[in-house]
């Protein structure tokens, strides 16, 4: 669901400009704060999350798209529908990590690696239901029940995790408190200081940004509308 909410505006910049009234330009705003908001939402929601576990944090960022998407949905102000889509991505940024730090508290070691990379994998299937679901509400029904049916996914996961989600089995997760804010720096630092982290930070730098743009900024505007291919209709769908 949250990749649903980060890349259903990648199939709506068309609409987005229309709906708005403004340029390309102003569209694009909407994802460079979107994604910058998710890059440094990182070390606070890490922090919330040793102190309140992935049940609260996941369901509290589910909780916050749905706002974020529910005040797009409603405005033809500029200026609110980014902070909605700044709401986005701080919601996003609550979620992902979230849930990889369950992996290791409910499967055991072995299998970790496998279920990290398949949490990933199936995560990417919200791109494929903004292309396609959400794409097909907004051609049929327009801008506002497009966006509202995001907004009430997004509360329905909320609604699914906060119900049946657990930290971890039974008297194996305990919140953890202890860091000073000088400890917090030190353990920055040295994260930061580690090559692995360095190669992992430019792999994704440069061999992300093509597919990362792509779907979720002008991928498919640049498809129809630039080079022409007719879009496909929701009976198609």
């Amino acid at each position: 669901m949250a990749v649903l909410q980060r890349s259903s505006f990648g199939v709506a910049g068309i609409e987005a400009s229309r709906h708005f009234g403004v340029g390309a330009g102003l569209v694009s705003m909407f994802v460079v704060l979107q994604l910058a908001v998710y890059a440094a939402a990182q070390v606070p929601v890490g922090l919330a999350l040793d102190r309140l576990g992935s049940r609260s944090v996941v369901t509290a960022g589910a909780l916050v798209m749905a706002v974020g998407q529910l005040l797009v949905a409603t405005t033809h102000s500029i200026t609110v529908a980014i902070i909605g889509r700044v709401l986005v991505g701080l919601g996003d940024a609550m979620t992902f990590n979230s849930v990889i730090r369950l992996v290791p508290a409910w499967f055991p070691p072995h299998v970790v690696p496998v279920v990290t990379q398949l949490t990933g994998l199936l995560g990417q299937l919200g791109q494929i239901l903004s292309a396609i679901p959400f794409r097909a509400a907004l051609a049929s029904y327009g801008w506002q029940p497009a966006f509202l049916a995001a907004a009430g996914a997004s509360l329905l996961a909320a609604t699914l995790m906060g119900t049946f989600t657990r930290n971890a089995p039974p008297g194996r997760w305990q919140p953890d408190t202890s860091g000073s804010l000088g400890a917090i720096v030190a353990s920055i630092r040295g994260i930061g200081a580690e090559p692995a982290t360095s190669l992992a930070f430019w792999i994704h730098f440069t061999v992300c940004f093509s597919t990362m743009m792509f779907p979720l900024m002008w991928g498919y505007p640049y498809m129809t509308a630039g080079l022409g291919y007719p879009p496909r209709s929701p009976a198609d769908c």
